[in-house]
């Protein structure tokens, strides 16, 4: 090996170790922006491996809130031969997040020996999140200083103002810091010992804290302001001033006008029969009149005052109640309270009190007590006589209620009755006279032929004898029989309504399609359901169409949290509109073809008000019957 070959694998080592352990991952793109190159100090960057990333579309590690200005950049450099752009944007890491990154794309793609798009991408997320968090702070700063209603500002002694923020000019009533540094900060005292007092203070102690001056505004008048102020030196010497200034105004005039209501409460409190107080949280009563202490039997205010608070309440939780009343509210009004007397005598007393802050930030609680035990005795009085007149008014009503009730039932049993006693004896009647007829005539019939057929009319007649005693049995189950809720299966109670209708002559001719969402366990009275589904589902084949080729009968079950929804629906030959209001009445038959009792719908209604569920009809004639059932469940 000759040296020039042993330098240039050096330096080939050289360049190959410093792409593998750089800071800076570099990526070649083609002209599509896929990945046709990447240096190995990629992968400290992105923490993918080479392999991992060559082949796929750059965008494929681009945030999505930064996909679009990536793609953008990339065409801007694509259009111009070796021309470069540098921006910031987040790409994704091998570990499922995100790195901010600093990248620079260079176009040299008309240069046949890189024939792509560079990028030069290196990791800043501390940087990024350092510059955000400062951002944040200077925002966050610069937020307070404007929305506080304190005056902020930074003085240099005897001169100008270097800041103040809006609250300042607007307290001191200037347009702006170039207003204000018209005149010197001396003149904005109104007295100028006050001002030479802070000023010694500064420089001696180097800050003062809540001191009252008297300020004075550009228009010439006049407030009162709470300063404090640090004397700040700079590295280089300068002195700075930085202090903020609070307007009590309005805290000055009501310390005063207290002032003249202390006075004023002093001297009423001497003639009002009232027991008036204050009192705090933690120190207990530190006010009484005379007229309190005579109410709790006190020999005076003071005896009182040296009292524990507590020991006044007949119940401790009654203190405990109107302290969080008050923190809620602020304020309570004629609220009957039982106290205690030094003596241990309970009495009533109507308290209102009101939540006052002083300026130390300490709560007081200020009221006044009443004694209404006299009062209270009487009103007890009135109350148990109205509440004994209340009881028996609603327990006359209760059985005015009852009785009405009572009647109103009975009038629908004798209706019930009447009808029932008058078709019970037509409708058992009339099969039994069929059926005597029909063995008369056998009996004059000495040919064999026609004696089948008389059994088949009298077999006809003992099953419609036998349907109507199968409807009484029905009807005095969905009337007497109280509500039993039980776990049953829908799907079974279903099948089962339907398999009991095999002996009808046209069974097989129904296509029956039953379809259940939810769970087919259902808590619900198995018997007046089945009462439901059986008086249904038997008409759909009594009353088939039997002109048409294909008869069907389909039942769907919705399965709610609450409710049991079910729809009936058959191509049979449908009711007449006339007939759907009546449908539901005892006896009433909704065609010429009903060969029932006319009980059928009845009970079937009967049944769901015992459910308290709802049904509804809707049906065409030559189309068919839609019935749809709802009913609560457990």
């Amino acid at each position: 090996m000759n040296p020039e070959e042993g330098n240039s694998a050096s330096t080939d080592k050289k360049i190959s170790a410093l792409l593998t352990k750089a800071h800076e991952g570099i990526v070649l793109y083609d002209n599509q922006g896929r990945i046709i190159y990447a240096s190995p100090s990629s992968k400290n960057v992105s923490g993918f491996e080479v392999a991992e990333i060559l082949g796929k579309s750059g965008l494929d590690f681009v945030h999505p809130d930064e996909m679009e200005l990536s793609a953008r950049n990339f065409a801007s450099v694509l259009n111009v031969p070796q021309s470069s752009i540098t921006f910031r944007q987040r790409l994704l890491h091998k570990n499922k997040h995100y790195i901010w990154a600093e990248t620079t794309l260079s176009n040299f793609l008309h240069d046949p020996d890189v024939a792509g798009v560079i990028s030069n991408f290196r990791d800043i997320t501390s940087q990024k999140l350092a510059e955000d968090e400062l951002l944040e702070s200077k925002t966050l700063l610069e937020s307070i200083n404007q929305n506080i209603k304190e005056a902020i500002y930074r003085n240099v002694p005897d001169r100008s103002f270097e800041y103040v923020n809006q609250a300042f000019l607007e307290m001191f009533r200037f347009k702006s810091l170039k207003d204000l540094n018209k005149v010197t900060s001396s003149t904005l005292y109104v007295d100028p010992e006050i001002r030479q007092f802070i000023k010694n203070e500064l420089l001696h102690k180097k800050a003062i804290n809540n001191i009252e001056a008297e300020f004075k505004r550009k228009d010439g008048t006049t407030f009162w302001g709470l300063i404090s102020s640090t004397l700040i030196t700079t590295a280089d010497g300068i002195a700075y001033f930085d202090g903020a200034i609070r307007d009590i105004t309005s805290q000055k005039i009501a310390e005063e006008k207290l002032k003249r209501s202390e006075e004023f409460l002093t001297s009423i409190n001497r003639n009002i029969k009232e027991g008036l107080y204050r009192s705090t949280l933690n120190k207990g009563m530190v006010y009484v009149n005379d007229a309190f202490a005579e109410i709790f039997g006190y020999d005076s205010a003071k005896a009182i005052l040296e009292t524990d608070v507590e020991q006044l309440y007949f119940h401790l939780d009654s203190r405990k109640e109107i302290v969080k009343e008050l923190k809620e509210k602020g304020a309570i009004r004629n609220k009957e309270i039982q106290f205690k007397r030094k003596s241990g005598e309970v009495f009533w007393g109507l308290m209102s009190s009101y939540l006052n802050k002083s300026n130390s930030g300490e709560y007081y609680f200020d009221g006044a007590i009443r004694d209404i035990t006299e009062l209270k005795k009487t009103e007890d009085k009135l109350r148990e006589l109205n509440e004994t007149l209340k009881t028996k008014n609603k327990e006359l009503k209760k059985r005015e209620h009852e009785l009405n009730k009572a009647l109103e039932e009975l009038s629908d049993r004798n209706f019930e009755l009447d009808q029932l006693v008058y078709k019970t004896s037509h409708d058992l009647r009339s099969p039994l006279s069929s059926i005597l007829g029909l063995v008369h005539v056998a009996k004059l019939d000495d040919s064999s032929v026609n004696k089948t057929e008389y059994i088949e009319k009298i077999g006809s007649s003992i099953h419609r004898l036998d349907d109507f005693v199968k409807s009484m049995l029905n009807y005095a189950k969905a009337s007497r029989v109280e509500v039993k809720n039980e776990e049953l299966n829908i799907r079974e109670l279903i099948n089962s309504s339907i398999h009991d209708l095999e002996y009808l002559e046209n069974f097989d001719k129904v296509s029956v399609e039953v379809v259940i969402k939810g769970d087919e366990q259902v808590k619900s009275d198995k018997l007046k359901l089945k009462i439901i589904l059986s008086n249904i589902i038997s008409n759909a084949y009594k009353y088939m169409d039997l002109d048409k080729t294909k008869n069907f009968l389909k039942v769907s079950v919705n399965h709610q949290k609450k409710r049991l929804k079910i729809n009936i629906e058959d191509n049979g030959i449908g009711i007449d509109k006339e007939h759907l209001p009546k449908i539901f009445d005892m006896f009433y038959r909704g065609t010429e073809k009903s060969q029932g009792s006319g009980l059928g719908m009845y009970i079937v209604k009967q049944s769901i008000d015992k459910l308290e569920g709802k049904i509804t009809i809707a049906s065409t004639p030559g189309k068919g019957t839609t019935f749809n059932i709802s009913l609560p469940i457990q």
